[in-house]
């Protein structure tokens, strides 16, 4: 954001001075003239804001978007490891062709059923 100057009347700097005073006792928080001023141009252009905003708030939720995701693989690489240990102690206890192919049938219509979901 490039930044501009520009001098005041003296009347409206020190009203100015004042009024970053009394916020800056009130707050707790230093208050500056330029506090003031950055959120009366807030107030009264609030699109302006909203614009020079939206790169770091459109970055935030990009991040959040990638965090997810982040945790969505982990949870499925856990699962899938829990569907090989527990495949691994299944299949040896199936006795016919038939069993395997319900079984084989039952994960294919999961693994759809997530996909589509």
């Amino acid at each position: 954001m490039e930044k501009t100057s520009f001098r005041l009347a003296p009347e409206i700097s020190k009203k100015l001075q004042e009024e970053a005073r009394k916020m800056t006792m009130s707050t707790g928080n230093l208050v500056t003239i330029s506090d003031l001023l950055r959120a009366c141009i807030a107030e009264k252009f609030p699109q302006i804001c909203a614009r020079s905003r939206s790169g770091p708030v459109a970055l935030t939720e990009l991040r959040a978007e990638v965090a997810g995701l982040s945790q969505r693989l982990a949870n499925l690489e856990e699962d899938t490891e829990k569907l090989v240990q527990t495949l691994s102690e299944i299949v040896p206890l199936l006795s016919t062709r038939q069993q395997v192919d319900e079984l084989t049938d039952g994960i294919a219509a999961v693994f759809r059923a997530i996909k589509g979901g």
